[in-house]
């Protein structure tokens, strides 16, 4: 079993800048409930790259696994605090028009090693809220420097 969650936000900010900010995963920290995201070797933002993102609900090892310039960054989770298992996430940017970028954030998981429908769910809605302020910061963040 496994529980899909897909978050959305359109940005009103030029597509370089957009995919630039999350490619940049440093900046999640602007969300209130993202206290770390840091990088576990000295190769960052391309495939194959590590990093740990530390935040209210817990603790995830992410690997990067594709990125397609200006238009998806894919990525899995490892390991995590409480234990998840994420092997599929995929942060899609398609230009609406010029200036304006809708993000979709999608994201599969499930609870590990007690999965049920009940306890994705319950995860699901955890990650929706998580994901969802990291796209409330950078909407913020981008409208801003306009």
């Amino acid at each position: 079993m496994s529980e899909t969650v897909t978050v959305v936000q359109t940005i009103n900010a030029p597509l370089a800048e957009v995919f630039a900010w999350f490619y940049r995963s440093e900046n999640f920290k602007a969300s209130p409930i993202v206290f770390r995201s840091s990088w576990r070797t000295s190769q960052r933002w391309q495939t194959g790259s590590k990093r740990d993102i530390v935040m209210l609900a817990g603790w995830y090892f992410e690997e990067i696994t594709a990125v397609v310039s200006k238009q998806q960054i894919d990525y899995r989770v490892v390991s995590s605090f409480p234990p998840v298992r994420q092997d599929f996430t995929r942060i899609m940017f398609t230009e609406l028009r010029f200036g304006q970028v809708k993000v979709t954030w999608q994201i599969e998981l499930s609870v590990k090693p007690f999965s049920s429908k009940r306890l994705d769910h319950l995860a699901g809605k955890m990650a929706r809220l998580l994901y969802q302020t990291i796209l409330d910061a950078g909407k913020k963040a981008l409208e801003r420097s306009l």
